[in-house]
């Protein structure tokens, strides 16, 4: 009997110790599987609680103190540095915001941070004053060169305006000049006429003795005559006379 017990004592044994067994690998899963439920869940959570996102606002001009302000409230967090001298920014209040990434408008994750440009207020007040000054500077140069310009403008006017009164003037010059040269040739030529008229006329006889008064007007210019004095005498003109009378 002894030899038949054994065998079956050594078979319950590793019967109970594979129903351990199991039923601890059963608990470990199961244990596993509660374990992995909330970290899941918490998994979902964050990821819902990340993606989600908030319009970015324009903070452009105002000072860093109400550009924080305003980001926070929207759950973003802030960056900022002095992007002209990289100085320390310790007052937030004398720093003005002059850029920002995300930009005006764009769409970015609640918790994100946003990256704000800021430049001191003395150096933004310089920068204007400069600006005002260049642009001062610019407007009277602009305003000296179209006085100038006017100014040059009204001096070819005039400079146009006299010529053209100089050289109308020596045009009528010119065309009086013309016209004196012209009556002189014609009374030349007139002259000249007379002149061979009276050479190709036959010489009148001379007039009677007694019958010319000298001085006295006469014609035709040409015509010799007698004084009562039996002198000779000739009708024709003088050079201050040019009526003709009885001249010796």
């Amino acid at each position: 009997m002894k030899e038949s017990t054994v065998p079956a004592v050594g078979r319950l044994k590793k019967t109970l110790a594979l129903a351990v067994l199991a039923g601890l690998m059963l608990t470990g899963c199961g244990g596993k599987q509660a374990a992995m439920q909330p970290t899941a869940t918490a998994t979902a959570t964050a990821v819902s609680q990340t993606t989600e996102t908030v319009v970015v606002p324009a903070v452009v001009n105002l000072t860093l103190d109400k550009a924080k302000d305003q980001l926070e409230k929207l759950g973003f967090k802030v960056e900022a540095v002095d992007s002209a001298k990289g100085k320390s920014i310790i007052v937030k209040s004398n720093w003005q915001v002059v850029s920002q990434d995300p930009a005006n408008g764009a769409q970015a994750e609640k918790g994100s941070t946003v990256h704000l440009g800021v430049k001191n207020l003395d150096d933004v007040a310089a920068e204007k004053a400069a600006a005002e000054k260049a642009a001062a500077d610019k407007a009277a140069a602009d305003q000296a060169a179209a006085a100038k310009a006017a100014a040059d403008k009204a001096a070819a006017d005039k400079a146009a305006a006299d010529k053209a009164a100089a050289d109308q003037a020596a045009a009528a010059k010119a065309a009086a000049d013309q016209a004196a040269r012209d009556a002189a040739a014609r009374a030349a030529s007139e002259q000249a006429a007379a002149a061979q008229k009276a050479a190709q006329a036959p010489a009148p006889a001379p007039a009677p003795a007694g019958g010319v008064t000298p001085g006295a007007f006469c014609s035709p210019a040409g015509s010799v005559g007698l004084s009562d004095k039996g002198v000779s005498y000739t009708c024709k003109p003088s050079a201050a006379d040019s009526r003709s009378r009885w001249r010796q």
